[in-house]
């Protein structure tokens, strides 16, 4: 992966304007719309349930991401300042990954919530409660920060001098980026396919007993809607979290658009999250 050596240039590649613009431009867009969603959740109690709960987790994480991940693209890939080389420093940057495996898990703990919503009905709303939420969501980033830094504690052992974080991320991912990060995306993947296929089943099925202009009707378009934003959510994060994985792969040269999109595309996620969570959490 990535092993055609790459250029130390200072903000001299082609086009290096437009990049930095787009970048900012979703800087500014997650900082934006996840703070609405924040704002919203601190100042109406109607909406702190448990869903809107893992909302405002994942809104936060965003958040952190568009402050610390986005900003270090633009000094250490795209313009490459010279004082971000060596070792540890390399090894501190790239760690900050830490926030993309945070919202990945916890994307994943939403979709579960919402397949016990709708496939198990009562009995889930019966047993879920705000305290479980909570420790959910400290279970997401206990977890998250354990897969992150303990797939980068290899890297410690990488000793290039003062060479580029470029160049380091370059040999972290040749020593064991296949090994953890295809999978750290590949295997939530699959698991929102598969409860995403059972919800759109189970809606299915009942949609199919359901009289028109009966009492459970709405409850049933309602539901109906829910699975059409599950699936939008599946395809959203393909688009933007295993599609820029896989492009990592085929973009054996660094500077190149293919390269800059697969960065692109994982950071434009946290500017789209805010647009997918209200109607992820209608209900």
């Amino acid at each position: 992966m990535n092993k055609t050596p790459v250029s130390t240039r200072l903000c001299r590649e082609e086009y290096i304007d437009i990049r930095i613009v787009l970048i900012t431009v979703v800087i500014i867009g997650s900082i934006v719309g996840n703070a609405i969603i924040c704002l919203l959740l601190i100042r109406f109690k109607t909406l702190r349930t448990v869903p809107n709960l893992l909302v405002a987790n994942l809104a936060f994480i965003d958040i952190l991401n568009a402050m610390t991940n986005m900003p270090l693209m633009i000094m250490w890939y795209i313009c490459k300042m010279s004082f971000l080389k060596g070792r540890f420093i390399s090894w501190f940057i790239v760690s900050w990954y830490v926030f993309f495996y945070v919202s990945v898990f916890n994307l994943t703990v939403l979709t579960m919530d919402r397949y016990g919503a709708l496939v198990h009905g009562f009995r889930y709303h019966s047993w879920k409660t705000m305290h479980k939420a909570k420790i959910s969501v400290v279970c997401v980033w206990l977890l998250a920060v354990a897969y992150t830094y303990g797939m980068f504690i290899l890297g410690l052992s990488i000793d290039l001098g003062d060479a580029p974080v470029l160049i380091y991320r370059t040999q972290y991912l040749m020593k064991f980026g296949k090994h953890f990060i295809i999978p750290g995306y590949l295997v939530p993947f699959t698991i929102m396919l598969i409860l995403g296929g059972i919800i759109c089943f189970t809606v299915h099925r009942h949609s199919k007993h359901i009289l028109p202009f009966t009492s459970r009707t709405k409850k049933v378009k309602s539901d109906v809607e829910t699975a059409k934003t599950i699936g939008l959510t599946c395809a959203a994060f393909f688009c933007m979290g295993v599609f820029p994985i896989l492009l990592h792969n085929f973009a054996t040269i660094h500077d190149t658009w293919i390269h800059f999109l697969a960065f692109f595309l994982t950071h434009l996620n946290s500017m789209m999250n805010p647009v997918i969570y209200p109607l992820k959490t209608r209900r």
